[in-house]
């Protein structure tokens, strides 16, 4: 270690802090983005996305992870400018790291996905001019970041329209979607796994130290990688297709099964309307006749309103429930009349209520219209009116209940986390979103069951992929900072420790866990309709771009190219099905986030630099 750098000691240490922070944006904005369309689509759930990150990204570090990186990410700037001033560097990748933080927490906050790598980029070439003036950044590398904002989305975007286009015209809207899709899945299979690993091969293997370079030649990852995918497409054929075409027509056959069940268990009941009881099935839940007994404390009594609601999936009678009745009119509402209003939103009738004073017991039993989608009992409401005949006896919590309040933090992190219900929220934010999906064209449910296999497996490859080596390029400035510390000198490459790989891997989980759901729902659901074949043909549109370009050498976002295949997709329907302002919003931002990353890194960066000391 340097004499010289001993006082920057603190650097280091503040330095990790913000390289978590970072790495928690990362994963709050770029992987939340990566899965936005796998959510949206709901071939995995928010919670299972969560898990998948958090597995195969760790696998793609401890397998595939760099074992070194680069100090200067892209060739900014010329290290020969810094030979004499490694102090200088090691000052700028700090507040390049700070203001990196900043930018990306405040664009997942407004749900804008953007480029991670172009915002830390951004930072340095404000560091490098604030310290040697403009003519120190390489700006022939730099015009490449400005070409990508045009050119990654549009030519991601054209390739999704043709895609989509073809298999909506001669798949989708045929006489038999899924006979055709069921046949030409194979080759879907052979294009996409195929790409997906050679993007893996091409990027995250040349980590993989133990073999010679030769084999990580194009001439062997090529037919490596399509060969993979040739064989995943045989196995479709043989045997995994015939089993999952089995598996899916079984489950048709069980849910046709279960709604004719429900309909004529509805109509029966229906005509026996008056009768003591009525059991009614939807699907597999029996509702029937609810009984509350009057044995119960009042607790028990609170703790059942909390499990209230039965709920359908009927979206627009859902939109319209319980609002109807007006709060201030409940309060001064007799007992009869509040059940005539429950009658009125939820079509809910009570037939009456009985008290048995012999066994304590009071019976309230309930029939449901047939046109039910949301049944509220209020509880509360009837336990606290006198004219409701329930009389709770005093008693102390149960260990239940104390159990049940020591899990009130638990579910609200839940609810605040990955138990969101995205879909609902981003309808009641904005009608012209709700308006979109309600307009959208809907395909055959066998079909888009069988691209789910397509999401679920990509994703598990865009994660491992991401982790060999997305993860050390992000920590970047990090690896930058501890090598100049410890040895006292720029290098143009920095050794990269398995400790930092798997520090940034946790931040990254936690940032797509904690704060991910916000760009999920900009990509997810507010540019266009999502379903797993929509969501298929952009990711397969984005891998190929991102792989091309990855081969060929052209430096290009994969999160610009993601937004890019989103609206491609959503125009082949239309240029209604794409919501243009929420799409210029997230152009704009690219643009908007880069420039002043920069200003704001020259900034700092010039007030820890140039600022005068008053201890000298």
């Amino acid at each position: 270690m340097s004499e010289k750098l001993d006082e920057y000691l603190w650097i280091a240490i503040v330095g990790g802090v913000f390289c978590f922070i970072y790495c928690f944006g990362i994963g709050a904005n770029d992987v939340a983005n990566a899965f936005a369309t796998s959510v949206a689509s709901k071939s995995v759930t928010l919670k299972q996305a969560v898990i998948i990150a958090s597995i195969f990204e760790f696998c793609g570090v401890l397998f595939l992870g760099a074992s070194v990186t680069d100090t200067v990410r892209g060739k900014i700037f010329d290290p020969d400018d810094y030979e004499d001033d490694p102090d200088i560097v090691m000052l700028g990748m700090f507040t390049s790291l700070v203001t990196a933080s900043l930018m990306l927490l405040v664009a997942t906050y407004f749900g804008l996905p953007v480029s991670t790598t172009h915002t830390v980029v951004g930072c340095i070439i404000g560091f490098s001019t604030a310290a040697k003036g403009v003519g120190s950044v390489n700006w022939n590398e730099t015009k490449n970041i400005f070409i990508s904002w045009v050119v990654s989305p549009l030519i991601t975007g054209a390739l999704g329209f043709v895609m989509f286009a073809f298999a909506r015209k001669f798949i989708l809207l045929s006489q038999n979607p899924f006979r055709r899709g069921y046949y030409f899945f194979p080759v879907i299979l052979f294009v996409t796994i195929g790409v997906d690993i050679f993007f893996i091969m091409s990027k995250g293997t040349k980590n993989f130290t133990y073999f010679q370079e030769e084999v990580y030649d194009n001439k062997w990852v090529v037919p490596t990688s399509f060969g993979i995918g040739a064989v995943v497409g045989c196995f479709w054929i043989w045997p995994i297709g015939p089993i999952a075409k089995h598996r899916m027509e079984k489950r048709r056959q069980t849910v046709e099964a279960m709604n004719r069940d429900a309909i004529t268990t509805h109509a029966a009941n229906k005509n026996n309307e008056n009768d003591e009881n009525h059991n009614i099935t939807v699907g597999n839940l029996d509702i029937g006749s609810v009984i509350f007994s009057s044995a119960h404390t009042i607790g028990s009594l609170k703790k059942l309103s909390s499990v209230r609601t039965i709920e359908s999936i009927n979206k627009s009678e859902k939109m319209n429930r319980s609002e109807k009745i007006n709060k201030s009119e409940k309060s001064t509402m007799s007992r009869s009349e509040k059940m005539k209003a429950l009658d009125r939103s939820s079509k809910m009738k009570v037939n009456r209520t009985e008290h048995d004073p012999e066994s304590g017991t009071t019976s309230v039993n309930l029939t449901l219209d047939q046109s039910l989608t949301s049944v509220k009992l209020t509880i509360n409401e009837m336990a606290d009116d006198p004219e409701a005949g329930i009389t709770p006896a005093p008693c102390t919590p149960s260990a239940e209940e104390k159990s049940k309040k020591r899990k009130t933090f638990l579910v609200k992190f839940e609810e605040a986390t990955y138990k969101q219900n995205l879909e609902e929220q981003c309808f009641q934010e904005s009608a012209e979103t709700q308006q979109c999906w309600e307009n959208a064209e809907i395909y055959d449910s066998k079909v888009e069951q069988l691209f789910t296999y397509v999401q679920v497996f990509t994703a598990c490859l865009a994660a491992f992929a991401h982790g060999a080596n997305d993860i050390a390029n992000s920590i970047a400035p990090m690896a930058a900072i501890i090598d100049i510390y410890q040895t006292g000198q720029l290098n143009s490459e920095a050794p990269v420790q398995k400790w930092i790989l798997v520090y940034g891997g946790i931040a990254l989980v936690l940032g797509l866990l904690l704060y991910g759901y916000k760009v999920m729902k900009t990509v997810g659901y507010r540019l266009t309709v999502i379903s797993p074949v929509r969501g298929s043909f952009v990711g397969l549109a984005s891998s190929l771009v991102v792989a091309t370009a990855s081969y060929i050498g052209i430096p290009v976002s994969t999160t610009q190219c993601i937004v890019g295949g989103v609206a491609g997709v959503g125009l082949v329907e239309g240029r209604k099905n794409v919501q243009w302002y929420q799409l210029a919003k997230v152009c704009g931002s690219w643009v908007v986030i880069f420039f002043v990353s920069a200003i704001l890194s020259a900034g700092l960066f010039a007030v820890f630099a140039y600022s005068p000391s008053l201890i000298t």
